[in-house]
């Protein structure tokens, strides 16, 4: 089972101007619905205009708000009731808005084309809180706009449906012989460095020679999961997308100083767009008309010596026009997610994965050789090494570019984690890796964790060893235990880990076998008695494990009879010490 996140007693923020702590009175998390209760209660969120919104639902789908429009071909927005002052809710944090695609899009079904729109909405103001409209759905004065969407046109082809003729091999949709193509594309005056195509690519597979249309596509905006972010700022925001299990975001930086002094976030969510502007906006805008050539053929039908109706042709051209919305489609929302990125915030990055589903790459950023997913062993992340000489890590995002500065955001602050480890008949390693920085900004390198050696046991480490059967010196910095960790609490199931730094220079390792047990501590380490400094700051702390390197023999543990697997119960980031 997960243990729950230990609340923070108080979120530490740095004042600009004298550096004094203050209290942040507002938790930008409890802004988060992952439309996981069957009840369908979804605040502090709302939906706009409601008399366009023909189902809106929490229990259709698990874990998922569907959404339906209705014919008034209005685009739906959900906002949240109350607009985000950042006086309320201080900077820095990010927001992540999760779709699932219609498979209608990805698949195909029917004749006609299967054109949708949905993704993420922003709206900034920057004008007086005072002049702010009671009325969420009218916006302030001084305000601008920005969204970005996943867009589909077409349809995949499959039997030779029409779909977009236009788009068939193309550019656009990357000589898929399908009539359809998948874009994220921008538009709004908040930032043209996002507006139009972002020419955002995936991959489909098939056969060239056919005319029936692809089998099937995946990656970027033709991805199953869709995922969205935004990381808001005084004078620049980031707004990205991403997809799947894939790691990392394409991501574009919006400049809105030229608006002046940002005030508040007036929308920030989803979006379907149910109005015209595909079969409008976006038809001029990407040159999708019917062509020049069928054009010039009715204008001849309309000759005087003619001898052709030239309304016959109206069905032909009907067919290169993109056409409205399909109204008959589902949206489904899988999370609209807020939490804090800093270093006077980062217990905020601590994560339970007791949502099965919600990982990707929400706040931790998932590197290497490993696929990360919390839905095959509920409650856990469930890393799945692919078996050959490679590393895994997944690393907080921490928006500092220092790290944890203890000048501004000092000790106590702990890590805690939990993990059941792979079969012991195969080496293995799993370890923080730590770029302590002492006071005057020399790297200190240690890796606390803990190696299985094949017969021997699992033994607690100061330092990462390319060799699977020997436990490594260690550098500079090297933490011990009175005695030896017993076996009993090493091969535990999970098996809790904690790194305490006491205060500038002390810190120290704990072990335990189960949650209520006490911890077993190692002896605390003072940098001052090893080498007169102090630490000046912890710089992104990762979870890592590490068979082998370019050039060195394997280490023998392959994908025979399984993939290597940590299951991860959580990861706890917090100030203050444990009793």
């Amino acid at each position: 089972m997960n243990n729950p996140i230990r609340k923070p007693v108080f979120i530490v923020l740095i004042a600009a101007v004298i550096g004094t702590p203050v209290i942040a009175e507002k938790d930008v998390r409890e802004l988060s619905q992952h439309f996981i209760e069957p009840n369908e209660e979804i605040s502090p969120w709302i939906f706009y205009p409601q008399d366009n919104i023909q189902k809106l639902s929490t229990t259709e789908f698990r874990g998922m708000l569907t959404i339906r429009g209705g014919e008034k071909g209005e685009d739906i927005k959900g906002i949240l009731k109350e607009p985000i002052k950042f006086e309320d809710y201080p900077l820095p944090w990010e927001f992540h808005l999760g779709f699932v695609q219609n498979m209608n899009s990805l698949k195909g079904g029917g004749e006609t084309q299967i054109n949708c729109a949905f993704g993420l909405n922003l709206v900034v103001t920057f004008s007086d809180p005072s002049t702010w409209p009671e009325d969420r759905t009218q916006l302030p004065p001084d305000t601008h706009s920005v969204q970005l969407f996943i867009l589909h046109l077409g349809n995949i082809g499959e039997n030779y449906r029409v779909g977009v003729p236009q788009a068939k091999r193309s550019a656009l949709n990357f000589f898929d012989p399908s009539p359809d193509a998948f874009l994220v594309y921008g538009r709004g005056d908040l930032g043209p460095e996002v507006a139009g195509n972002w020419g955002m690519g995936y991959s489909w597979v098939g056969s060239e020679e056919t005319d029936a249309g692809s089998w099937s596509k995946a990656g970027g905006p033709a991805e199953y999961a869709i995922r969205f972010r935004v990381v808001p700022g005084l004078h620049n925001f980031q707004i990205g997308v991403g997809s799947g299990l894939q790691p990392g975001w394409r991501m574009r930086t919006i400049d809105v100083s030229r608006f002046g002094k940002v005030t508040g976030i007036w929308e920030i969510g989803p979006i379907i767009s149910l109005d015209d502007w595909i079969s409008d906006d976006v038809a001029e805008e990407m040159e999708i008309e019917p062509p020049e050539w069928l054009l010039s053929l009715k204008k001849r039908y309309q000759t005087p010596w003619s001898e052709h109706d030239p309304v016959t042709l109206e069905p032909v051209i009907d067919l290169f026009k993109l056409e409205p919305p399909d109204k008959d489609l589902d949206y489904f929302l899988d999370y609209a997610v807020f939490f804090g990125n800093g270093a006077e915030n980062f217990e905020h990055l601590s994560r339970d994965f007791d949502i099965p589903g919600f990982l990707a790459d929400q706040s931790w950023l998932l590197e290497g050789n490993a696929i990360c997913e919390t839905f095959s062993n509920p409650g856990y992340m469930t890393v799945t090494q692919y078996g050959n000489g490679a590393a895994w890590a997944t690393c907080p995002i921490i928006g500092s570019p220092g790290g944890i500065d203890f000048s501004q955001f000092g000790p106590p602050i702990e890590l805690e984690t939990a993990f059941i480890a792979p079969d012991d008949e195969i080496p293995w390693n799993f370890w923080w890796t730590f770029n302590l920085a002492d006071e005057d900004g020399a790297i200190l390198a240690w890796g606390p964790g803990v190696q299985n050696i094949p017969g021997e046991g699992r033994f607690f480490i100061n330092s990462f060893n390319y060799t699977p059967h020997e436990i490594a010196p260690g550098g500079t910095i090297k933490v011990e235990f009175e005695n030896e960790v017993p076996q009993a609490i090493m091969t535990a199931e999970p098996l809790y880990m904690l790194i305490q730094f006491i205060d500038e220079s002390r810190f120290r390792v704990g072990f335990k076998a189960r949650d209520s047990d006490p911890w077993l501590f190692s002896k605390t380490l003072d940098t001052l008695d090893l080498l007169g400094k102090r630490i000046g700051r912890i710089n992104f702390p990762c979870l890592t494990s590490q068979q082998g390197r370019k050039g060195d023999p394997g280490w023998g543990v392959g994908n025979y009879p399984s993939y290597q697997k940590y299951l991860i119960d959580y990861i706890h980031f917090r100030y203050g010490l444990s009793e």
